[in-house]
């Protein structure tokens, strides 16, 4: 299956105990399809991957995968510092139906390009699956270098792209650039929801962005009116997107607010969080609902 469009990185949904809520997170899933989204990402960033055990990751995925059953494509994070583990988490998504990895760069030791490259490798190496690498130097403490994008693309015709998670916009903009040189059919994704529009118009494959994980019709809106060369609309959209990222400085891990976006907007249950990230600011519930207060999901416009 093709990956495309926009792709949430949805959150990891939890019940009041700081336990996955298998039930919970199936109807968030469907709310999400139902939103016309092009794909699905499970278990990254925003899905909290790293406060979650081995089995848990397992228990998550397997039951995700089944439940969506092919109705869209999905990707899997399988991010971790052992790259045994990372092997693990690939064959098991593999065996249960995924349809792509995402593979981050080992965090905690900063890495030379040469140990980068054998990792990436290795896993490439390891799977059939459609490899995407995840460049998040704010989380990792390194950005990826172009010249090892452009090599492990070169060399491996399963790692099919990248998901760029940067500020700087002219690195996504070298990386389309230079890696297109090698291999046309690579594909870049931008992850900042204000990259969305700019990322589009030179050539991105699509979005895996954080506020698509609560208001997946303002991306899709922005995406869709784009590719029918309506550029009023798309910049409309934009402009609601970009007050979107509001919700990434409403306190240091950004997916607390976005997963109390999710909790306020779709459950009437209260949001459940796995320690330590159980701890946040006091106002966090009151700025999240003013947030959604002024945003037409329906019409993708600020009120």
């Amino acid at each position: 299956m093709d990956f495309h469009g926009i792709i949430p990185p949805v959150v990891t949904l939890f019940d009041e105990t700081g336990n996955l809520d298998l039930e919970l997170n199936r109807r968030y899933i469907d709310l999400l399809i139902s939103r016309n989204i092009d794909g699905i990402l499970l278990m990254g960033s925003s899905g909290e991957f790293s406060s979650l055990t081995t089995e848990e990751r397992k228990l998550y995925v397997r039951e995700m995968l089944k439940h969506i059953n092919g109705r869209v494509p999905v990707m899997v994070g399988v991010g971790h510092t052992a790259l045994k583990e990372v092997h693990e988490l690939t064959s098991y998504a593999e065996e249960h139906g995924a349809n792509g990895v995402l593979v981050v760069n080992p965090y905690y030791w900063k890495l030379s390009d040469e140990q980068l490259y054998r990792h990436f490798s290795s896993v490439a190496n390891h799977t059939n699956l459609q490899v995407f690498i995840y460049n998040i130097p704010l989380l990792t403490g390194q950005n990826l270098s172009i010249e090892l994008i452009k090599k492990l693309a070169q060399n491996h015709l399963n790692i099919a792209g990248i998901k760029e998670t940067v500020s700087d916009f002219g690195h996504l903009r070298q990386v389309l650039a230079e890696v297109k040189k090698v291999r046309s059919d690579f594909k870049v994704f931008s992850a900042f929801d204000e990259h969305l529009l700019p990322a589009q118009m030179i050539g991105a494959a699509g979005s895996i962005n954080g506020s698509a994980v609560f208001a997946p019709e303002i991306s899709v809106h922005l995406y869709e009116s784009y590719h029918k060369g309506d550029l009023a609309e798309a910049q409309k959209n934009h402009q609601v997107i970009s007050k979107l990222m509001d919700v990434y400085n409403y306190g240091p891990t950004f997916f607390t607010a976005m997963k109390e976006a999710v909790h306020q907007r779709w459950f009437d249950v209260a949001a459940g969080h796995r320690a330590p990230c159980d701890v946040y600011p006091a106002d966090l519930s009151d700025k999240v609902a003013v947030l959604l207060k002024n945003i037409n999901m329906k019409e993708g416009v600020q009120k």
